[in-house]
């Protein structure tokens, strides 16, 4: 198969949740870090973005080339991250691909 074939019928983030949830604390304005870990990070640091890359199962199978945060509103409880990565497939040919995974704030309270 060629590559651009494979692109559409190989995916290698399927392995990778597009939505998850993490749990935050708007009294201490903390992040659960498990098990049992809660640090303090601003709102798109790279701290946060380290704690939820974490997080998301799958990424060990795949290759992580890049990954950042999408902006949201603040008061819509909901955090993105747009991921690239890379993920070896049939006979060796590498494919990159982009995707965002959502993340949900666990506690239903506003990141702020």
């Amino acid at each position: 198969m060629c590559v651009g074939c494979l692109r559409t019928h190989v995916d290698i983030t399927e392995g990778i949740p597009k939505q998850a949830v993490l749990q935050f604390c708007r009294n201490c304005e903390r992040y659960l870090q498990p098990p049992s870990e809660w640090v303090q990070c601003s709102l798109e640091s790279r701290e946060l973005l380290a704690v939820c890359l974490k997080r998301l199962k799958g990424l060990k199978e795949v290759k992580l080339i890049d990954a950042g945060f999408i902006w949201t509103e603040p008061h819509s409880k909901r955090l993105k991250v747009k991921l690239t990565v890379q993920g070896e497939v049939l006979g060796g040919a590498v494919l990159q691909q982009i995707f965002v995974v959502e993340w949900k704030n666990g506690y239903g309270d506003t990141w702020e």
